[in-house]
């Protein structure tokens, strides 16, 4: 079974090879068929198989060469996989471990340019590549943008209409004369994948992307990231979708920290409007945060929620910056700013007035009033907690000891 084509291409070089594996054998065989590709192919190895790589058509471009793990997939599926792939025109090759004439006449006949069954034989040629080692892609860089997580600690309290609005705030923010290429000014994620409500809110459809990338992070780059995200406002992405069903949630969910890695070596600021529950535990999204603004409203149950959440926050090894902000878009108990400080142990760095029509009037346009009524009582707030989370974190300086306490101790 594992024989050359009778019809082969010429070695080419400055070639792109992916590979979809998902078990040793798998990885094995494509790190023998890479050994003896040429000097000028590049060669990206990713974490899945067949059906992975065809949930990828139409949302970004395959390199010139794939190599895909059948998996588990019944044929018929992996056939219509084929078909879709191939007529993306990309050269497919496959693994799998069923070795008859059947099935690899049926997989040639789909689309796929060659079956290899596994385990490969070291003997196994492949043709159409030159015989010296690859150049790898190399590393993408370390992290540059900052990232700042919005977090309602209460129902009601319009933390996605504050991370929509601090998103387009910290546009004006940054600094367009860098001469660093990103893809734009901000990102803007929701990560509520069972209720969020961006994508609502801005008047766009949802970004089913979103799902792909969290399913497969390793497929995330530059070029994905633009073909999937909307970008509702010029220097604006957004990534909002729903999973379509609830188990799927927390394996999504899982993919997040990736994903924002990603996120922040291609933006300046980050926007994550996230549900406090990936607020609690040792998440490893929580490792990717720089900045936590809390909104609350004045009641005893929203105070008492962030109180927890910020104390919860301070003992992680490097805590986020932390912005309690009071929201008065519900009145409830009608707490004072005094009587919250005191509780929290912790200063309201901003207050976000009530101004139901502005907001009324910018939802029926589905267009953040920052961008809308950018000198509305709230956008002028939301712009002076732009302008604060944007500055540099200046370190704290430890406590000076007074007369009477050197004394004393």
């Amino acid at each position: 079974m594992n024989r050359p084509m009778l019809t082969t291409a010429p070695p080419t070089s400055d070639r792109k090879l992916e590979a979809f594996v998902s078990s040793e054998e798998g990885k094995s065989a494509v790190d023998q068929l890479v050994q003896k590709s040429g000097t000028h192919l590049a060669a990206s190895i990713h974490s899945g198989t067949l059906a992975t790589a065809a949930r990828m058509v139409g949302i970004t471009q395959f390199g010139d060469l794939v190599i895909a793990e059948l998996g588990e997939e019944p044929l018929a599926n992996s056939l219509e996989a084929i078909h879709e792939i191939a007529n993306d025109g990309v050269e497919l090759i496959l693994l799998g471990r069923q070795d008859d004439i059947a099935t690899y006449r049926a997989l040639i006949a789909a689309g796929a340019r060659d079956y290899l069954v596994l385990p490969l034989a070291e003997t196994t040629d492949f043709p159409g590549l030159p015989q010296q080692q690859p150049t790898i892609a190399p590393e993408p860089p370390a992290r540059t943008g900052r990232v700042i997580a919005v977090c309602g600690v209460s129902g009601g309290t319009g933390a996605s209409l504050l991370s929509s609005n601090l998103a387009v705030a910290l546009m004006k923010e940054t600094d367009r004369d860098s001469p660093e290429t990103r893809l734009a000014d901000v990102a803007l994620l929701d990560a509520d994948l069972g209720f969020g409500t961006v994508a609502i809110d801005l008047d766009i459809e949802q970004t089913q992307g979103l799902l792909d990338a969290l399913v497969a992070p390793e497929r995330i780059d530059s070029t994905f990231l633009t073909s999937t995200m909307a970008e509702p406002l010029r220097g604006l992405r957004v990534y909002s979708a729903e999973a379509s069903e609830t188990k799927e949630i927390s394996h999504s969910e899982a993919g997040l920290p990736e994903l924002l890695r990603h996120l922040r070596r291609e933006c300046s600021n980050t926007v994550v409007d996230l549900p406090r529950n990936l607020m609690t535990g040792n998440s490893p999204l929580l490792n990717e945060v720089d900045d936590v603004v809390f909104v609350m409203s004045p009641g005893f149950a929203s105070v008492r929620a962030c109180g927890r959440l910020i104390d919860l926050l301070k003992t992680r090894q490097t805590p986020p910056r932390l912005w309690p902000v009071l929201s008065h878009t519900r009145r409830d108990a009608g707490l004072k700013p005094s009587e919250i400080t005191s509780v929290l142990d912790c200063p309201i760095t901003f207050e976000l007035p009530y101004c139901a029509a502005d907001l009324a009037r910018a939802s029926v346009k589905g267009q953040p009033l920052q961008k809308l009524a950018p000198r509305s009582a709230y956008a002028r707030k939301v712009s002076a907690l732009a302008k604060s989370v944007s500055a540099p974190r200046v370190p704290a300086k430890p406590a000076r000891r007074t007369f009477f306490k050197r004394k004393g101790g």
